[in-house]
């Protein structure tokens, strides 16, 4: 019986993520030197087109970190491979986790058993991973304009069912993750109260030291992650 570490660290694998990665960076190299052509075109002056390079590519580095992290933790669930691929183009953290808990759950394995398991199973969480990710860039292509230029006419003005709209979508966002953070387990209450504790010291900090701001995500995610490791040794 093949086993889900096969398909995990299998070269077919490893060679498709490498393709959809290059793709991935010819697309947006291309992209780049575009936006390059058409700032020379509009007259800006280069010092400006060099700051707002380095503005994003701190930006972009910067949560790198805690992707890395991210990585790190599903590395050992899915292997190197799959989650490389997840979180490099399309995936966030808190979706893959989630995605890849369900999953397992579903199949009555336990989440540090997929490797071990059946390859089936690894290939359902490819599946379920794969396409429930795929409804918001689908949905992006047929409605994102549509959706976007209605909402940029809702915030003009005096119209302020914009804002409301906004805040509305937000607020949807915590009711659906934050019950399952505080009453799943201890650990992971109290993760996420260090997680917010850090996130709310940096943005006090931040009005001194604006360079925090930059670093505020992968702050959090690190003291976050260090301190679960002590609430699962103290009340798992």
């Amino acid at each position: 019986m093949v086993q889900g570490s096969v398909v995990a660290s299998s070269p077919l694998l490893y060679a498709l993520i490498a393709a959809g990665l290059a793709m991935v960076v010819v697309f947006a190299v291309i992209s780049a030197v575009k936006a390059c052509r058409r700032c020379a075109e509009l007259g800006i002056r280069q010092e400006v087109i060099q700051g707002v390079i380095k503005g994003t590519v701190a930006s972009a580095i910067v949560p790198s970190v805690a992707i890395l992290l991210g990585f790190l933790t599903l590395s050992v669930s899915l292997g190197a491979a799959w989650p490389w691929w997840r979180l490099s183009v399309i995936g966030s953290l808190s979706y893959e986790v989630m995605a890849t808990q369900y999953t397992a759950n579903g199949l009555g394995v336990v989440l540090n058993e997929i490797m071990d398991s059946p390859a089936n199973v690894f290939g359902a969480v490819m599946m379920v991973m794969t396409i429930g990710i795929m409804i918001e860039p689908l949905a992006v292509v047929l409605l994102g304009k549509k959706y976007s230029t209605g909402i940029m006419k809702a915030k003009t003005g005096s119209n302020e069912w914009g804002q409301i709209m906004s805040g509305c979508f937000f607020l949807a966002m915590f009711a659906v993750y934050l019950p399952i953070m505080i009453f799943s387990d201890l650990p992971t209450t109290l993760t996420l109260v260090v997680s917010l504790g850090v996130t709310l010291l940096c943005g006090v900090l931040s009005r001194k030291a604006t360079w925090l701001g930059n670093f505020t995500m992968a702050i959090a995610m690190i003291v976050a992650m260090a301190s679960s490791v002590v609430w699962v040794q103290l009340f798992g």
